[in-house]
């Protein structure tokens, strides 16, 4: 596919001597272009009452933002780690890029625009795209189904790749300025101390930003359903005199999860974090009975 959006709805800032900030307004458009496959094979068909099949599906998308409002070619959002500009992907973050600390004095460093160290933060001056995006531009998903007899096993995956997000979570749990207000991670034991301490953690009293450091690779696997049913022959039904059909079922969603992710859950569809409630690990049991 190959597809143009014109007239897109955006929040758009409006002067304030309308006697607002902002509002909403038809004034974007955008390109978006891409694969989707989808695949299903039967591998085994009634042999012997064994059924067995996998479907799969793919998805590839590129993105282009072709144009803004009011003839502008870039606008910055602010406080989400993300800016507009003509020519680039919607959803691809504008960061300043964390260097690391200094082992000599434990003070952070940064890249600036032309890509120089330097201790002294500036988001305005030296905030870039950075290559990452919030959405993931490969995603997809696969699942098989296998039935013998009275059994049957369906389980179901979703994966994204090239996702990634801003882990707010971080700036408490790995900021040593938060003192008691707030749990530290097991990083923070990797704290700056002394010179020569090899470490990515600053020094006490050092201000963390919101720079690349907060970034995280968000693409997951994840196992969103398995459903294991089975159902009693025939003859135990005749015996009960009274139920002509029973089922005995187990249910489960989210049981599996891979990612690199730190946070509780990789899957939210925003761009940043703040200890989100995370999906939740379902576990049900039941029984049909038919009469």
């Amino acid at each position: 596919y190959n597809r143009e959006t014109e007239d897109m709805l955006m929040d758009i800032p409006y002067s304030y001597t309308t006697g607002f900030s902002g509002g909403w307004g038809n004034v974007a458009s955008m390109r978006n272009k891409g694969v989707d496959l989808t695949a299903g094979v039967e591998i085994i068909k009634d042999f012997h009452g064994l059924d067995w099949s996998v479907t799969a599906n793919l998805n590839y998308n590129e993105n282009e933002i072709t144009s803004l409002f009011n003839g502008m070619d870039e606008y910055v959002l602010a406080n989400t780690g993300l800016k507009l500009q003509v020519g680039k992907p919607y959803g691809e973050f504008y960061y300043v890029e964390y260097a690391g600390v200094d082992p000599r004095d434990g003070k952070p460093m940064w890249y600036d625009i032309d890509g120089n160290l330097t201790k002294v933060y500036n988001e305005e001056r030296d905030s870039k795209f950075v290559g990452k995006q919030r959405y993931a531009p490969w995603s997809g998903g696969f699942g098989t189904s296998f039935s013998w007899k009275g059994l049957s096993v369906t389980a179901d995956f979703a994966w994204q790749y090239g996702k990634y997000m801003t882990n707010n979570d971080n700036y408490f749990l790995m900021n040593a300025n938060q003192g008691t207000s707030s749990n530290q991670a097991v990083d923070m034991l990797n704290i700056w101390t002394k010179p020569g301490d090899i470490t990515d953690i600053p020094k006490y009293g050092e201000q963390v930003q919101f720079d690349t450091h907060l970034l995280e690779d968000a693409s997951f696997l994840r196992m969103k359903n398995l459903i294991v049913q089975y159902s009693l022959p025939e003859k135990w039904m005749k015996a009960t005199k009274g139920i002509q059909n029973a089922k005995v079922f187990f249910v489960g969603r989210n049981l599996f999860t891979a990612t690199k992710f730190s946070g509780y859950d990789p899957e939210p569809d925003i761009n940043l974090v703040q200890f989100n409630y995370p999906n939740t690990r379902q576990f049900v049991f039941g029984m049909e009975l038919t009469f």
